[in-house]
Parts: C-alpha cells; sequence; structure tokens
C-alpha cells in the first residue's frame, strides 16, 4: 500500500490517532495536578470528562469529513461501533456537568 495523504482512510487513522493523544494528554495532566499540585477533584473530573469527550471523537473519526447535514440525516442508523460511541461521548459530557456541579457546591 502507497501512503498519500489524499487517502480518506490514512486521514481518519490520523485524526483517530491526534484525539486519542489529546485524551492521554488531558489524563496525564489531570493525573499530574491531582497528586503533585492537590488539584481540585472538580478538575479532575473536568480532566477525565474531557479525555472521554476525545475517546469518543477518535472512535468515529469519518464525522470529521462528513458534511453536516449527512451526519444529521445519518443519526437514525446506529451501527455497535456507533452505539459505543454515543455512549462514550454521553458518558464524557456527563462527568462535565458534574465536575461543574461539584465546583459549584464546593464553592
Amino acid at each position: 500500500m502507497v501512503f498519500s495523504w489524499g487517502n480518506l482512510a490514512t486521514k481518519q487513522l490520523i485524526v483517530g490517532m491526534i484525539c486519542y493523544t489529546i485524551a492521554l494528554a488531558f489524563l496525564a495532566y489531570g493525573v499530574y495536578a491531582f497528586y503533585l499540585e492537590s488539584l481540585a477533584v472538580p478538575e479532575l473530573t473536568r480532566c477525565v470528562g474531557a479525555a472521554v469527550l476525545f475517546v469518543g471523537m477518535g472512535l468515529a473519526p469519518q464525522f470529521f469529513f462528513m458534511p453536516v447535514s449527512q451526519i444529521v440525516s445519518q443519526a437514525k442508523d446506529t451501527p455497535e461501533k456507533s452505539t459505543l460511541q454515543t455512549y462514550v461521548f454521553n458518558l464524557g459530557i456527563f462527568l462535565m456537568i458534574c465536575s461543574l456541579l461539584m465546583e459549584w457546591l464546593y464553592d
């Protein structure tokens, strides 16, 4: 197989790797700051939520290369991987909301 930047599968692979790398960076920062700089629990939860969001985006990198109208029209057809991506993405949103509520309660 010849490597070319024009290949859609190659672009999707690169986008997925970038999403997973950003998620790993969020997790590394959250753990480092929590243990060494005594970061608050809401901030750690926010870092984990952001990491989970990026993992969810990395599960379906083809969405980065589709028009929005096509994504919305295909919302009814949910294959198994898309369902997993939806659950992971919703978990990330839930963690972000929980972190905001915890921050509001701690202040």
